[in-house]
């Protein structure tokens, strides 16, 4: 993020913070329970959103070199990700001969060869199949008719993302409408190192996503954690066709005033904290020397999903051992953190919609966030004709 984009939004926090106010829609809206639990319209979600539009899968430092790779798992689809000498490739991580996994599931690593577990039918990293254990006694098959089922990928601002229905391709540029040069990240993260990942199970993934969109709930939810030094209420948007920019401020955001505005360093000294939505539901927050991402989806019913937290730091602290291990202890941090108090909170939001005790939930006027996010769902879901 440069910095005339930093200083517009320290600018606008902090008349903010002056004013009382937040970014806010000028009507409050109603949003049926039935949206956190109904069966249909979950199915409907994870084939139109996840299925047929890109999701991101990683973050491009977790495939630095060609040679690396990547699985896991997306609404229960696997896939294969890997980075040859040309570029990044990305396969359903299914053999073609029985259906069995050709690599394990969440595991990375650098490999040029994927041996199916099963029958041993070996596959090279471009997808193309290269052999069939005793193939005499198996019979005639056509080698380049069954390699790996190819997917849609693209890699943009260090973050990768792909379609799991294959056959369908997708204009990276269009789809980032902006947010990626907003972002101002290198095209690879060639920069970052990877610290690590961790996995956090919660609640429905609205109610997840709708955690992370409004700063209303931070001197309560967070009053022992995040709500010490972060200005509760107080919120800017930024739209970037179905994206969105929701940046919070520090408390001491105002110390700013008292410099010359060519002084100022927000996202440096963490006066700031932008966090993008990429449509549907992965989260990344950029701060000065790190990027951490939360690639949430739903999971096996509407009652359940799966965050899935990246982090990554500048390679110019690599030589600072103080460094490295504040960024093991951050990584940890964060997932506690979210288990702990805003996805415990999730579990609990669905247990009481479950209840009956009401047919709709009610966003304020000050939680403008979860308006956007809603309107963009409807507009997916329910395209114009």
């Amino acid at each position: 993020m440069d910095k005339a984009t930093q200083v517009s939004l320290a600018k606008r926090l902090m008349a903010h913070v002056a004013a009382g106010t937040t970014d806010a829609a000028d009507h409050q809206m109603r949003m049926p329970v039935k949206q956190y639990g109904d069966h249909e319209l979950w199915k409907a979600e994870i084939e139109k959103l996840y299925k047929r539009k890109p999701v991101m899968a990683a973050l491009s430092c977790e495939l630095p070199e060609p040679g690396s790779f990547l699985t896991l798992s997306i609404v229960g689809t696997p896939i294969l990700i890997t980075r040859t000498n040309e570029g990044l490739k990305a396969f359903l991580n299914v053999c073609r001969h029985r259906g069995a996994m050709v690599a394990p599931e969440n595991c990375t690593g650098r490999q040029t060869r994927f041996a199916c577990p099963y029958h041993g039918w070996t596959y090279d990293n471009t997808g193309r199949l290269l052999a069939v254990a005793d193939a005499k006694s198996f019979g005639p098959i056509d080698l380049d008719s069954h390699g790996l089922t190819e997917l849609a990928v693209a890699e943009r601002s260090g973050l990768i993302f792909v379609i799991l229905t294959p056959g369908i391709e997708f204009d990276i540029e269009e789809w980032m409408a902006g947010a990626d040069r907003h972002m101002g990240l290198e095209d690879r993260l060639e920069g970052y190192r990877l610290v690590g990942s961790r996995s956090v199970n919660a609640a429905n993934w609205k109610l997840v996503i709708e955690g992370h969109l409004e700063s209303y709930h931070f001197a309560q939810l967070h009053r022992d954690s995040v709500g010490r030094f972060m200005e509760t209420n107080c919120t800017t948007f930024d739209r970037f066709g179905s994206h969105l920019l929701i940046t919070f401020c520090q408390k001491s955001i105002q110390d700013l005033s008292n410099r010359p505005e060519e002084d100022w360093q927000p996202l440096r000294e963490e006066m700031i904290n932008p966090q993008y939505l990429l449509f549907p539901s992965s989260l990344i927050t950029i701060w000065e020397t790190a990027i951490i991402a939360q690639i949430i989806q739903p999971g096996d019913d509407p009652g359940s999903s799966t965050s899935r937290i990246v982090y990554a730091v500048k390679k110019d602290l690599e030589g600072d051992a103080q460094a490295a291990a504040n960024a093991a202890t951050m990584l940890d941090g964060v997932a506690q953190l979210v288990k702990d108090e805003d996805y415990m909170a999730s579990f609990q939001i669905q247990r009481g919609l479950k209840t009956g005790a009401q047919e709709s939930i009610v966003f304020g006027q000050n939680e403008l966030g979860l308006m956007l996010f809603h309107e963009n769902l409807k507009a997916e879901l329910e395209p114009a004709d």
